[in-house]
């Protein structure tokens, strides 16, 4: 069986270094490990490009047909609904492989040193996938952190302002929606698994975390800083995902 990986053009951008020691972990089961950064196109379905979106999508099929691989493990939430809606290969979670593979042993109860209470923020993709958040609550419960939300919470999900590309199109509608969506919390912090959604909650004036920040950071406190946002300046997700892409490349090479 052979594995590939999709981290997601969000959070490659938005946190190169949780990519890298994603593939590290995947790696040490999947040596052989294909790691795809290619757009899967979704951002121009969502603004109505139908025909810019079709010639991504048919690069995007044929680059994951090159490769190889036998099933893609996807963590963007958003390249996960694109994946299964329009390609024929096999797909599962980031967060299900994980919860399959088990954490390391030295990550287990890190969380209980935490000072935070975390609230799920679920994305619209995956609420229609209750295995997801599933394997999300597993993954918590893992580490040993307090969250007061759980995946029954996940079908009833609002939007974080973000989807059908409104942060874009539409800014100050986004940033109302994301208001919106932290003050419906009531823990102290938020914890998500798509960049987007950790982007959309820091707008809205929350404190949020990705999970991939739970499982391979430093364990958060009431008087943490949060992680940088990159999503909020294009300049440094640019970047970010620019020295990512040109990180893979030497590694291919190599091998």
């Amino acid at each position: 069986m052979k594995y590939g990986f999709m981290a997601g053009c969000s959070l490659s951008s938005a946190a190169p270094l949780r990519v890298k020691q994603t593939i590290a972990f995947l790696e040490e089961y999947y040596p052989d490990l294909v790691t795809i950064q290619t757009c899967c196109g979704k951002p121009t379905k969502y603004i109505g490009k139908q025909e810019l979106y079709e010639k991504r999508r048919a690069h995007f099929k044929q680059t994951i047909a090159d490769s190889g691989v036998d099933e893609m493990i996807v963590a963007c939430p958003g390249c996960m609904s694109i994946l299964l809606s329009d390609t024929q290969i096999p797909v599962v979670s980031l967060w299900e492989k994980m919860q399959e593979l088990g954490l390391p042993e030295t990550l287990w109860g890190k969380g209980k040193r935490c000072g935070l209470t975390f609230a799920v923020q679920h994305p619209c993709p995956t609420k229609d996938l209750p295995v997801v958040a599933r394997s999300v609550d597993f993954l918590l419960d893992q580490l040993g952190y307090s969250y007061d939300d759980s995946a029954a919470a996940a079908r009833k999900t609002l939007c974080c302002g973000m989807g059908g590309m409104c942060g874009v199109t539409n800014p100050p509608f986004a940033k109302e929606l994301a208001a919106n969506k932290v003050a419906s919390f009531s823990a102290q912090a938020i914890v998500t698994y798509c960049a987007s959604c950790r982007a959309a909650m820091q707008l809205g004036g929350g404190a949020s975390w990705h999970l991939l920040d739970l499982i391979f950071g430093p364990v958060p406190q009431k008087t943490s800083e949060v992680p940088q946002n990159a999503l909020a300046s294009p300049l440094k997700a640019w970047k970010n995902r620019f020295l990512l892409a040109r990180w893979l490349s030497g590694r291919k090479e190599e091998k």
